[in-house]
């Protein structure tokens, strides 16, 4: 079980506001026969906000041998709002050369908890003595309930819940090699695709396509370096409740909402040049190390309001004693 007691006091806020949270938590496993396994569990909790919820999740683990696992799961999930969403009394009001436009977001009956219903079905094998694991995952996401903050007169705000829904679908594979005693591989490719019916600033967006290649080399003298490489798809995100209406109003100008694909190459080497065997038997060491972020400097933003990310060079002196 846990308790949390979660508290908010700010210049920003009417008054002082609190929750309580209190969640129990049990799982069981049972072994349906020599190869299959069942896990089920559920989550109850009691929230100050809303009313009690049950977050059931089920798996069925398939072993035909030692070296193969299937597994098939689904879960239900809630969040319920934050404290300000529920009790905030907030007044904005905008500074210069912004006209002095107050808004007032006003505490009202909790909305329901976001929630999510999720299944997956996965696959791990081990491969060449151990040296190659293989995996794939196919998954589906239900998400509906958002909550969102809507202005209902010039200067009056709520929070409700938006009345649509996001299904996110998608699959990743991967594999790690070991191909040396002292080089190791991995790669991956994962790609998902979202229909949804929200609107306004709760929209999901991201790209449908990534995938990582990374070596990693470590040698008995002290040596270690790695170099992982990554691909982000373009992706469309929809513009936010507060950019638009300073838009519409002629103040801004929205930029554009697409984000096209980059490329991270990011690097590391270090050397450990101490070790010594505690008396309580564990390692102490310590390692000088340099990065690089970034390392092609493919200029680019990760959201179309955030900043140019270019490379970034860091070193590294880590102490464990």
């Amino acid at each position: 079980m846990n308790y949390r007691y979660n508290t908010l006091s700010s210049d920003f806020i009417t008054q002082d506001s609190n929750e309580t949270r209190l969640g129990f938590y049990v799982q069981d496993e049972w072994k349906l026969a020599k190869p299959v396994t069942l896990v089920t569990g559920v989550r109850y909790d009691l929230d100050t906000f809303i009313h009690p919820t049950a977050s059931p999740r089920v798996a069925l683990i398939y072993n035909p041998n030692e070296d193969h696992t299937f597994r098939l799961s689904g879960s239900v999930a809630y969040r319920p709002p934050t404290l300000f969403q529920k009790n905030v009394a907030l007044l904005i009001s905008s500074n210069p050369p912004l006209p002095p436009t107050p808004s007032l977001l006003v505490a009202g009956a909790a909305p329901p908890p976001e929630e999510i219903i999720s299944y997956e079905a996965e696959y791990q094998g081990w491969y060449l003595k151990h040296r190659l694991r293989a995996r794939a995952t196919v998954f589906f996401n239900h998400i509906s309930d958002l909550m969102t903050s809507e202005s209902i007169s010039p200067t009056l705000v709520t929070t409700h819940n938006d009345p649509g829904s996001a299904d996110i679908y998608g699959t990743e594979i991967g594999v790690e090699f070991l191909v040396t005693k002292w080089l190791s591989a991995l790669a991956n490719y994962s790609y998902q695709s979202i229909h949804q019916m929200f609107t306004g600033r709760v929209q999901r967006a991201g790209p449908h396509n990534k995938f990582n290649i990374g070596l990693r080399g470590d040698w008995d003298n002290g040596f270690t370096a790695e170099a992982i490489y990554h691909y982000y798809g373009s992706a469309t995100y929809p513009p936010g409740g507060s950019s638009t209406s300073l838009a519409q109003a002629g103040l801004i100008s929205l930029p554009n909402s697409t984000v096209g694909s980059y490329n991270l190459l990011n690097l590391r080497g270090a050397y450990k040049f101490w070790q010594q065997k505690s008396e309580a038997g564990y390692l102490r060491d310590a390692e000088v190390a340099l990065s690089v972020f970034n390392a092609l400097n493919d200029k680019h933003q990760e959201y179309p309001l955030g900043e140019t990310i270019g490379s970034r060079v860091m070193g590294w002196l880590t102490v464990r004693y």
